[in-house]
């Protein structure tokens, strides 16, 4: 049985719909998993229901994150919030960690998933820290623009095979405190923390990158999700 893996949408508020870029979908079905886009919604019950049916979940990029869930005032330079997408995020998340189901979170998916647990992040690393490192790339997304360096003994490590991976970027904000629990992967060179997991659960793995651009290209890509899909499977 291929697992079934659901993927949190992105939402629009001003049209008030949700949408996925395809190449999600498309990175978990290459890597062996059925891709099961869910729904936004404000009923607690439907949310269970999914966490009940899944075997997994990636949690995608998109926007900034509600300060307030990791004890902060907003920042002028914080950007838009979407607030129902918070509010479902933060409870699956929790949840997930109760239950051990695995994550791939994804850019605002390491993010929404480090606040959720108790860490807290860079509401803009622009304006809160000095770097020349470009964290903001402009198209084609599938270009790396710049190195991580992954950390001995973790398993984004021995999924990707070396210590320095080339990555796309394409974010604002970042993790700041690691949540309790979790070991920092992959830093940039600027120090900034590039992906995290935590080393008691069968796979719970953020990262600040983009491997649903690079799969079709990138060996390294292909490995992860690969490695996420699997332990889903299991």
């Amino acid at each position: 049985m291929r697992p079934i893996i659901g993927v949190l949408p992105l939402y629009n508020a001003e049209n008030k719909t949700f949408w996925i870029n395809p190449l999600y979908m498309g990175g978990v079905e290459q890597a062996g998993g059925i891709p099961m886009l869910l729904s936004l919604s404000d009923d607690q019950r439907l949310w269970e229901h999914y966490l009940e049916v899944c075997d997994g979940f990636v949690f995608t990029g998109g926007q900034d994150i509600d300060p307030a869930i990791y004890g902060q005032e907003k920042l002028p330079e914080c950007g838009y919030q979407a607030l129902p997408r918070d509010a479902q995020e933060v409870y699956m998340i929790r949840r997930i960690f109760q239950l051990d189901k695995p994550v791939l979170g994804i850019c605002r998916g390491i993010q929404i998933m480090n606040a959720a647990l108790g860490g807290t992040l860079y509401q803009d690393i622009f304006s809160q820290l000095s770097t020349n490192v470009v964290h903001r790339q402009d198209k084609p997304y599938e270009i790396p623009h710049h190195q991580v360096y992954l950390h001995d003994g973790t398993k984004v490590r021995e999924i990707i095979g070396h210590e320095v991976l080339s990555v796309n970027s394409m974010h604002h904000q970042a993790v700041l405190e690691p949540a309790p629990g979790f070991l920092v992967s992959a830093t940039a060179p600027d120090g900034m923390i590039e992906a995290i997991e935590h080393p008691e659960k069968r796979f719970l793995v953020g990262i600040q990158w983009h491997p649903e651009h690079m799969w079709q290209n990138y060996d390294s890509a292909r490995r992860l999700w690969k490695a996420f899909v699997s332990a889903c499977g299991k």
